[in-house]
């Protein structure tokens, strides 16, 4: 099986691949970073017999389907609107997204660690990372609104632990999406979930 994935913000690939192997084992995975190309991209490196999207990858997919024309799509963290103020899920105040993107001019490594803990991950200290498609990202989440609702067969896994989401919420609005106890915006959990769904990986 061919699998298609895109990451979230900051999440480099060296981090993310290992949870993914260690979820779908002996499948064929591609990675694709958050960016303005990535559905051109993945449209030039298909077909996948599955697309998934982590956080802000999950929104990159929602964006631009129509583009990606893919039937079967898993959204790990999915997010509709990033701010609190649109009511669609997201928990961070649009002005924390802004001081963030401040952050990360002047000090790159102290804002991607406070992004980090902030979420419950355990990313790696990162250096000399490109801040173009860091702030473009952020703007995507400060301002992206889409609504709630997802192409057919699609399906969506967030946890009810989430810092940075309102499960309940995301699954009034969209009952695709499954909440997954005890999970937070770590993907692990949520890369089981899909595994484990007989609803979705056939």
């Amino acid at each position: 099986m061919r699998m298609g994935w895109v990451l979230g913000w900051a999440i480099p690939q060296s981090w993310f691949a290992p949870l993914v192997e260690q979820a779908f084992r002996g499948e064929d995975h591609v990675y694709f970073d958050a960016g303005l190309w990535t559905c051109s991209e993945i449209a030039k490196s298909g077909p996948f017999d599955w697309l998934a999207g982590y956080s802000l990858g999950s929104l990159l997919l929602l964006d631009g389907y129509r583009a990606v024309a893919a039937k079967r799509v898993a959204l790990l963290a999915p997010i509709f609107a990033f701010s609190i103020e649109e009511k669609l899920g997201g928990r961070v105040p649009r002005s924390q997204v802004r001081y963030l993107a401040r952050w990360l001019r002047r000090d790159p490594g102290a804002a991607i660690a406070d992004f980090s803990s902030r979420a419950g991950l355990d990313l790696p200290a990162l250096k000399d990372v490109p801040i173009g498609p860091l702030e473009w990202g952020l703007g995507l989440l400060e301002s992206t609104r889409i609504e709630p609702s997802m192409p057919e067969g699609w399906r969506a896994f967030c946890g009810d632990r989430d810092p940075l989401l309102d499960a309940a919420r995301l699954h009034e609005l969209v009952p695709e999406v499954t909440i997954v106890a005890g999970a937070t915006h770590h993907p692990l959990e949520l890369l089981h979930a899909f595994r484990k769904s007989p609803l979705t990986y056939e």
